[in-house]
């Protein structure tokens, strides 16, 4: 709940560790249904607040959740690129047509990181998705110079 009042960015380590605490619970409310799987090769980066949480909840209700049998993985991972950090949420779920689907109007909650991340540290997000296919989200921080 301090996240709610943080501005800025914060630790990488810090944003993580709020989200795996809500997908502790989102396990024990799902119990078997929800696999979560972690690839972290970095954490030494700030990113805004309520960036990564958001988009988790949305792969694990909107993917996970929407499997025909309302089961499924997630998985989050990190890594550093020469001029950037990227953190990707990974869902196996029946993913969609960014095309036709997706808009901002309707997805306040990725609206709202969009917007976080791109006022904040100049950042952004790519979201890949193909029906059948399941979704990856990847956001885009730029190191510091």
């Amino acid at each position: 709940m301090n996240s709610l009042s943080e501005e800025g960015v914060i630790p990488f380590e810090k944003e993580l560790q709020h989200t795996r605490l809500y997908l502790e619970l989102e396990q024990i409310r799902f119990e078997d249904a929800l696999r979560v799987e972690y690839d972290i090769a970095c954490t030494d980066f700030m990113i805004p607040t309520l960036t990564l949480e958001p988009i988790v909840e949305n792969a694990a209700q909107h993917g996970v959740r929407g499997n025909a049998n309302g089961q499924g993985t997630v998985m989050i991972s990190s890594r550093e690129c020469e001029n950037h950090y990227e953190v990707l949420v990974t869902d196996d779920g029946p993913g969609f047509d960014p095309k036709t689907v997706y808009d901002d109007k309707s997805h306040v909650g990725i609206r709202n990181v969009r917007i976080r991340l791109k006022t904040v540290c100049r950042s952004s997000i790519k979201i890949e998705s193909s029906p059948g296919g399941g979704t990856t989200v990847t956001i885009l921080l730029p190191k510091e110079k």
